[in-house]
């Protein structure tokens, strides 16, 4: 009765054959059912881009857009993402000039390098060149992270806005100008004419701002000029992380494009050419910089990094003057803390006209001790700062910036120049590490980091609103005696009359 039953290898073949044919039949359907999804998902993709594109386009009400226009117009919309790239490169070896290659390292400053790199770090810095705003909105650089902090570049045309996004709330974010202004994002500048606060590349002079931006902000717009800027973010812990180390912790966490360059070195290696000098074994670090240019290749900030551990007070010195007062290198300089070393770490300055020859001087001189008898570095910190000039100081935690130190034309709140056609300074610099005969030192010592902000002479206007009325007030001074390079005394506050033009940044070196 089995044998019935039994299965023939006929049989058994077609029946194998028809279940193959069944389910190579299932597979297709479901391949071609799903080809058609995707199709279908890669059609609603394009339609959407395309409407997106064709929006931009900014058609009139009665105006249609047929297959041929929207394909035209996602063609626009590739063409302007493309003019939107941020061009980040390593600077070019070598120098500008065949010249130069024979020429001293003080003859090659600033001549034989790119407007606006420092003297002391000329070669091997960052460039980031923005595209032009013509034909392109919106421009986000690559970001970097240095010392823990992320940070890019933007550039805005008018009333565009740039989109904050990734800002998590154990973060905190941050923003510089560079160029032009931005509208409703802190009151660090003035109410326009259309009631919102405005901000500009100045916070208010000799005074400290907050640089933080409300975690609740979910744009940055342009004021009419357009916007360049640095955005920051940076995690609310390492706010609180000191730096002990040069060799490990936050300020070796550096990356992004040609991180490569960005190596802390001391100081001192920057002029170690000429053999050891006054900042040889100084805890006083830099990297190098990076410098943004327009889509032209002109001048619009040179940024660099710093720290100086909290017993060395060496800081570049007390000086008033920058760059050697070439009048194409000459610029505004601000600083914003990222790492404090001590709560009182920030500026000092001098403040002109603050000398009556008919009293005794108030408050008193600060006592100059023999420099050979004193620390290391401490005799670097007193020079100049025993002046009989009122000194301020300006505390900046971490995110803090201070406003303009250098001299104001009261009347239209442009730098005045000194006869060089540099931007005049009064004596100011860094006041790293504690103040004074309480010196209570952290251990481990701690080192202060700070960014310093380098701007054209073009783009520091201060907005005239921020400028004090009161004569006798110093929110912001005029300078108006010669500076010793230039036929005047060092420090005694003799007064002459000049009127030196604005130098033309491309003018000759």
């Amino acid at each position: 009765p089995f044998a019935s039953h039994r299965p023939h290898f006929g049989s058994s073949l077609f029946f194998g054959l028809k279940v193959v044919f069944f389910l190579s039949g299932s597979f297709l359907a479901f391949f071609s059912t799903m080809l058609r999804l995707t199709q279908l998902a890669a059609s609603l993709a394009l339609a959407s881009a395309a409407d997106a594109a064709v929006s931009d386009l900014a058609l009139g009400a009665d105006d249609e857009c047929d297959g041929q226009c929207a394909l035209n117009a996602l063609q626009h919309k590739a063409a302007k993402t493309s003019k939107c790239d941020v061009l980040v490169s390593a600077q070019e070896k070598g120098f500008l000039h065949p010249w130069c290659e024979h020429a001293s390292v003080k003859e090659r400053f600033p001549a034989c390098y790119p407007q606006g790199v420092r003297e002391s770090h000329p070669l091997d810095n960052i460039i980031v060149q923005l595209p032009d705003p013509a034909e392109c909105d919106v421009a986000k650089s690559p970001s970097w992270t240095i010392g823990g902090w992320e940070w890019k570049y933007v550039q805005l045309t008018s009333g565009k806005s740039f989109q904050i996004e990734d800002v998590g709330d154990d973060e905190r974010m941050y923003m510089k100008l560079l160029a032009g202004s931005v509208l409703g994002v802190n009151e660090n500048g003035i109410i326009n004419d259309e009631g919102q606060w405005e901000t500009f590349v100045v916070t208010p002079p000799i005074t400290e701002r907050s640089l933080e931006l409300n975690n609740a902000l979910k744009e940055i717009k342009a004021g009419a000029s357009g916007a360049v800027f640095a955005f920051m973010k940076v995690p609310v812990k390492l706010l609180s992380v000191p730096i002990t180390s040069m060799s490990e912790g936050p300020v070796t966490d550096v990356s992004g494009p040609h991180s490569e360059l960005l190596k802390w070195m001391p100081f001192s290696q920057n002029y170690e050419e000429a053999g050891p000098n006054k900042f040889t074994g100084v805890e006083f670090w830099n990297l190098a910089g990076i410098k943004v240019n327009d889509h032209n290749g002109n001048h619009i900030t040179y940024n660099q990094w710093w720290t100086n551990r909290e017993d060395f007070l060496a800081d570049g010195g007390y000086h008033n003057e920058h760059a050697h007062n070439f009048p194409n290198t000459t610029f505004g300089e601000l600083h914003m803390v990222m790492y404090a070393a001590a709560a009182n770490n920030g500026m000092i300055v001098q403040l002109p006209h603050t000398i009556d020859v008919d009293t005794k001087p108030n408050p008193k001189d600060i006592p100059v001790p023999d420099p050979a008898e004193m620390p290391k570095g401490l005799e670097y910190f007193y020079n100049q700062r025993g002046n009989k000039y009122v000194q301020l100081t300006l505390p900046l935690p971490p995110g803090y910036i201070h406003g303009p130190l250098w001299s104001i034309n009261s009347t239209n709140g442009e730098p005045t120049y000194d006869c060089r056609g540099a931007v005049r300074y009064a004596w100011h610099g860094l006041a790293l590490g504690p103040i004074g005969p309480n010196k209570v030192f952290h251990s481990p010592m701690r080192y202060t980091m700070w960014v310093a902000f380098e701007h054209p002479v073009q783009f520091i206007t201060v907005p005239t609103p921020m400028l004090q009325y009161v004569t006798n007030a110093y929110l912001q001074y005029d300078i108006n005696w010669e500076p010793e390079w230039c036929g005047g005394s060092a420090g005694t506050g003799e007064k002459v009359v000049r009127d030196y033009a604005i130098p033309d940044p491309a003018g000759d070196q």
